[in-house]
């Protein structure tokens, strides 16, 4: 009865081939990438601008949206009270810059960073909301 033998460089070279398959196969499935705050930061911004579109303001005339866009006077007589809004709803992390076209406020944005942003349109123009984490 013969018995086959197979060569110890063959057996070597399959162990190398598997071992050189395997580590290329991790590298390219790799690890999961950290998912990116811009969606979270979208949605911040966009919760923001239907909170404040929604709510009225203190004299219960208009939404504060249409309130910051309508006149510079209306402009001025609802900043503040939106600013103390916005710092409520959103994140102690989180800055933000409302931009209307009688003004902006809130934080100067730092470069370089990661940015949600969110317009509504009134019938006075648009209002942005910007957020970051800061």
């Amino acid at each position: 009865m013969r018995r086959g033998q197979l060569s110890l460089s063959v057996v070597e070279a399959a162990i190398g081939v598997f071992l050189v398959v395997g580590v290329a196969a991790g590298f390219t499935a790799g690890v999961t990438p950290t998912p990116s705050p811009e969606p979270r930061l979208d949605v911040l911004a966009h919760d923001t601008v239907t909170v404040l579109g929604s709510e009225p303001t203190a004299d219960g005339d208009a939404a504060r949206l249409v309130a910051l866009a309508r006149t510079p006077a209306s402009f001025d007589e609802a900043r503040e009270p939106t600013r103390d809004r916005i710092e409520r709803l959103l994140p102690a992390d989180v800055a933000f810059r409302v931009i209307t076209p009688h003004g902006a406020f809130g934080y100067p944005r730092p470069p370089e960073r990661a940015v949600g942003s969110a317009t509504a349109l009134t019938r006075h123009g648009p209002v942005t909301v910007r957020v970051w984490y800061g």
